[in-house]
């Protein structure tokens, strides 16, 4: 397990936790936008995750008005956005003191692009005047132009499945199954007292690599194979599917945020 620091990088109220000697992630950013904004994925795929804040997001010809509604990360629920690669993501914002946390990971390598009607079920097409729908070939029905793999897609929580372990209820925002080529992606609060150990997680998404975030509001701890961390404050790891097996994270005092992302998925 490697801590990986957050590093502010511009004055667009970035951080960035840069991963290294990774297969898969890329880098974690925790952006705090001051006014409009933009940034844009690369070549990579992101989970977006709205920690507070209500804003105005766009992603490519994409718009959602007025998306989030939590002040905090440890009330209420997220609302998340994919965003494919090479694709600018812009904000605007009703919360100044908003905050959007994003985890990019790198494609896998897929070989030749895809031709005929396999290529045409990867993109919109024809879309249907005022109707937000596009024909899949492959399927021969009308589908969300949101649901092809190449389009930003927004999710709100009624998207999640919600799953519990003992004291820990926890949000699978991006699960296996989801159209993303190599994130999954799990949310959670622990409240004061409890404890979360990451191999009773139900149902984890296959993975090669984990990248794990954590905000304590008080005293918690990260615990590896009987080896204990404190954690007092925004905390990044890169973890090894091997490394999960052995990881626990401890509230001592008060709640712990967490995100959890699994990147390499089961081919």
């Amino acid at each position: 397990m490697t801590t990986i620091p957050l590093m502010p990088s511009d004055a667009q109220q970035l951080s960035t936790a840069k991963t290294s000697n990774t297969c898969w992630f890329e880098h974690l950013q925790l952006w705090r936008p001051e006014a409009v904004d933009q940034v844009t994925t690369g070549s990579y795929e992101t989970a977006v995750i709205l920690l507070s804040g209500t804003f105005d997001l766009m992603a490519g010809t994409t718009s959602w008005p007025a998306r989030g509604a939590r002040k905090t990360p440890f009330a209420g629920r997220a609302m998340a956005v994919f965003l494919p690669p090479n694709t600018p993501f812009r904000v605007g914002n009703e919360a100044l003191d908003g905050e959007i946390l994003m985890i990019s990971a790198r494609q896998p390598d897929t070989g030749p692009d895809p031709v005929g009607k396999e290529a045409l079920s990867h993109k919109p097409l024809l879309p249907m005047a005022g109707s937000n729908k596009s024909f899949d070939p492959a399927t021969g029905e009308w589908m969300p132009a949101e649901s092809f793999p190449t389009a930003a897609e927004s999710l709100p929580p009624r998207r999640f499945e919600k799953l519990q372990v003992g004291d820990v209820k926890i949000d699978r925002v991006f699960g296996e199954s989801y159209k993303a080529a190599t994130i999954s992606l799990d949310e959670a609060v622990i409240p004061a007292g409890a404890s979360l150990c990451l191999r009773d997680i139900p149902s984890r998404p296959s993975c090669e690599e984990v990248l794990l975030f954590t905000r304590p509001e008080g005293k918690s701890r990260i615990v590896q194979s009987g080896s204990s961390t404190a954690i007092d404050h925004d905390t990044t790891y890169c973890l090894s599917s091997e490394d999960l097996e052995h990881v626990e994270i401890h509230s001592d005092t008060e709640a712990t945020y967490v995100v959890i992302a699994y990147a390499g998925k089961a081919k």
